[in-house]
């Protein structure tokens, strides 16, 4: 799986000083992200990660699908691809994003039915800790990919069993970390399959429509250059959008917030492999 590549960056603040009320971004390659804060709050989000959200002080928060469920617990997976509104404000929340290219994808996909579930936040206990101290943005990168999956772990505990993966599917997922934009054409080639056969091993093997998946890509390419000196055009241009609005309609209806914001470094902390842990201020 390629890394990131490092921004180039400014010094850091001395990270969870008394008064710093920030968010954290843990960016961690393409399989996955942590995003915490205490004042999160959005209208209605759709995004291609399964997403577990945890409380850090067992406080509940309120998760809204747009079928009209609701959920109000202190620990939630939400699968990929469902639409929800949430409310966790005055809640230390993580939000931990689990991309397709991560080998647990496949079990919390499954769960595209009912699209969210309460788990038992009482079972991360002995992750307590380590997620007061994510969400206070006093750790390393690479103590917050531990705890990612860690946490992933558990939450696979207390999911029923997901089918094992079409060992096509295993191959296919590999052939896109390799080359991502290869094409259904592409695709049906390699394996000898009919276009009909590769859509329907595509849909089943990454849970997604071509269609779907190659949005992704866009997601997978925004976190490649949003953390880099170039203004937001040139990241929307990098990332294939027509144009700068265009990208932060689509980042805000992923999640919840503006790109200019995610990146502000007086609103948000990032930790990024390669780099020290604040985002270069933008360029324009």
């Amino acid at each position: 799986m390629p890394a990131l590549p490092a921004p180039h960056t400014l010094p850091l603040p001395e990270a969870g000083q008394d008064g710093d009320t920030r968010d954290n971004s843990y960016v961690l390659g393409h399989h996955g992200f942590i995003y915490t804060g205490s004042q999160l709050a959005s209208g209605v989000t759709v995004r291609h990660p399964a997403v577990l959200l945890l409380s850090a002080d067992y406080a509940p928060f309120r998760l809204s699908l747009r079928e009209g469920a609701t959920l109000h617990a202190a620990a939630v997976l939400v699968a990929p691809l469902v639409a929800r509104s949430l409310d966790a404000r005055g809640v230390p929340l993580l939000s931990l994003n689990i991309l397709p290219s991560h080998p647990a994808f496949h079990v919390f996909r499954a769960m595209q039915h009912p699209g969210a579930v309460a788990l038992d936040r009482h079972a991360f206990k002995p992750l307590d800790e380590d997620m007061a101290a994510v969400h206070r943005g006093t750790v390393t990168i690479e103590q917050a990919e531990n705890l990612f999956e860690a946490v992933v772990a558990e939450a696979g505990h207390q999911l029923p069993p997901a089918p094992a993966p079409d060992p096509r599917a295993l191959e296919l997922i590999r052939r896109l970390d390799a080359n991502p934009h290869l094409s259904l054409d592409d695709l049906a080639r390699q394996f000898g399959y009919s276009q009909q056969v590769m859509s329907r091993l595509f849909s089943s093997a990454v849970g997604m429509s071509v269609r779907d998946y190659h949005n992704w890509l866009k997601q997978r390419r925004v976190y490649d250059v949003l953390y880099t000196p170039r203004s937001l055009t040139q990241v929307a241009y990098s990332a294939g959008f027509a144009d700068s609005p265009q990208f932060s309609r689509t980042f805000q209806r992923w999640y919840g917030l503006t790109p200019s914001f995610a990146r502000n470094p007086k609103a948000v902390r990032v930790f990024i492999h390669g780099g020290s842990n604040e985002p270069h201020t933008p360029g324009g």
